[in-house]
């Protein structure tokens, strides 16, 4: 059991979320998949576990049982009982000792995957906090002191001290490059006002989306329908500021959505943080599907070399690159 002494800014359980859009439910789900899945499997853990996804400012647990943790994703201060620790490799923690997660200089977020995986109130086949909906988790909220966190078993016996090489985590610039592609709703006026220049974030920035400061011109219907909306999707509200819509965005929306992030790309845009600058990049469905594809290939094989190494039982030490 892990006792939360300090809760951090926005410390919420999440997994790989739900599939249950088309009921009206949004997706939640750990916002940078690649740093969930890593952490995962750094730990030994398979499947959908549930873990910790930290935002800006990290939380202090006290460990009542040893575990083996992993931190990945934007680069957060580390320390172990007062002692500094790395991120992006396996950490075993002793009864009795106390992890704190500090802040981060680039970047947005994070999770920490403990072995065996966090229990959870499970909703509609996920652990998932829906903080807006109020349900997953933690009682569907964001940690608070004093809570008390249960690890599930684990089938993992060995130790393997695996770290990841860096060019395996999301980057985290102060600048980032997301690949988009075009809706039915895209005009070509919008797609240069979209794409032709950077835009800043601003601090309205949470797990629902990204508000960007600059605006862009687009027509607004009155009478347009309320479609679908999917992660990555870039809104144009009224005022003309996009917004970027992330994990815990509701299902349906009536703003013009001329550009969704490609799927390859939706980590970074889980790393924006306020005050960073961002540029949309057009490409096809070709370009975007074959970037995915070789994302997930580095993914799956380091993913299934973990999961070989933790089966064996026996204690190895290795770091995976790309």
């Amino acid at each position: 059991m892990i006792e939360v002494l300090r809760p951090g800014l926005q410390t919420t359980v999440q997994d790989a979320g739900r599939w249950v859009r088309a009921l009206g439910i949004p997706s939640a789900g750990a916002a940078d998949g690649v740093a969930w899945r890593l952490a995962n499997a750094l730990v030994g853990n398979t499947g959908r576990a549930a873990a910790l996804e930290v935002t800006l400012s990290g939380p202090k647990l006290l460990f009542r049982s040893e575990a083996v943790v992993a931190l990945c994703g934007a680069p957060f201060q580390m320390r172990l009982d007062g002692s500094d620790v790395p991120l992006h490799r396996v950490l075993p923690v002793q009864a009795g000792q106390t992890l704190e997660i500090g802040g981060t200089a680039r970047g947005m977020r994070a999770v920490l995957a403990v072995r065996g995986g966090l229990a959870g109130d499970v909703v509609f086949g996920s652990r998932s906090t829906d903080l807006k909906g109020g349900f997953g988790g933690v009682q569907g909220r964001a940690l608070l002191k004093g809570d008390v966190l249960t690890v599930l078993p684990s089938g993992s016996r060995g130790l393997v001290w695996a770290g990841l090489h860096p060019s395996l985590p999301t980057p985290t610039p102060d600048h980032q490059v997301l690949r988009v592609l075009a809706t039915a709703e895209a005009t070509p006026a919008l797609l240069a006002g979209l794409t032709r220049r950077a835009f800043t974030v601003s601090t309205q920035a949470d797990r629902m989306g990204v508000r960007l400061h600059q605006a862009v011109s687009a027509p607004h219907d009155p009478s347009r329908v309320s479609l679908p909306n999917v992660t990555g999707m870039v809104q144009i509200p009224p005022d003309g500021k996009p917004i970027v819509l992330l994990p815990d965005s509701g299902t349906h929306g009536g703003y013009p959505t001329p550009l969704v992030v490609a799927r390859v790309d939706l980590p970074r845009l889980a790393q924006l943080r306020p005050g960073g600058t961002v540029q949309f990049k057009l490409v096809s469905v070709e370009q975007a599907t074959c970037a995915l594809r070789e994302v997930e290939r580095t993914l799956r094989q380091v993913e299934a070399t973990l999961a070989w190494l933790h089966a064996q039982g026996h204690e190895r030490s290795l770091t995976l690159v790309r």
